[in-house]
């Protein structure tokens, strides 16, 4: 009977499902948090990197148009207005006058800012970033810009000097070619035209 009794008790354990969904839970909820991590993380990450080329592509526009012997100095001036200051905080900005040019030569401005983030929920993972500065894990970022001195004026009736990297510059929708009695356009950041052509010129403009 002591052996029908423990039997019976086990077959009810078996087939008791019972907290299954909270053992499920518990196993999945180690990867589900640790992909929520990464993805803060990824994105703090792609903010920062986005506020870098900002203040890189201003940065070597000013270092084009000053062209002159302080345009270093001109260039971090601008940096710094961005909030990314060369020397504080593991911050290097980077300037330089003789950066090679997509089109060739070595004749360009150029600005590059690196710096370093703390790691936080990406750590749940097992990420371990770039460096450790005084027991804190860094993730290194960076941005570049290259922008060259026009060889001459360009006749603009319409510049857009967009400060973020998701704004469109220019847009139109539909509209024709711009005809503004001989002077045309440029766009420092992202220009769409829907249905006709701009126009755009060359001139100093971040690559």
């Amino acid at each position: 009977m002591v052996l029908s009794f423990i039997a019976s008790g086990l077959d009810r354990l078996r087939s008791d499902e019972r907290g299954a969904v909270s053992v499920i839970m518990g196993v999945l909820l180690i990867p589900l948090v640790g992909f929520l991590a990464l993805g803060f993380e990824v994105s703090n990450w792609y903010l920062i990197t986005r506020g870098m080329q900002n203040a890189a592509d201003a940065s070597a526009m000013a270092a084009a148009i000053n062209n002159g012997a302080n345009y270093d100095v001109e260039a971090r001036a601008v940096a710094t207005q961005y909030g990314f200051v060369n020397g504080a905080n593991n911050v290097v900005v980077a300037v330089s006058n003789t950066a090679a040019c997509p089109s060739g030569g070595n004749t360009c401005y150029s600005v590059s800012i690196s710096g370093y983030t703390p790691l936080f929920l990406s750590q749940i993972v097992g990420f371990r970033g770039d460096t450790n500065f005084n027991g804190t894990l860094q993730k290194q970022l960076s941005a570049l810009a290259v922008a060259k001195q026009s060889s001459s004026p360009d006749n603009l009736c319409l510049l857009a000097l967009a400060s973020s990297g998701a704004a469109q510059g220019i847009r139109t929708n539909g509209a024709p070619t711009a005809n503004m009695n001989g002077c045309d356009s440029m766009s420092n950041t992202a220009a769409q035209c829907n249905g006709s052509d701009l126009g755009l010129v060359p001139g100093i403009r971040a690559e």
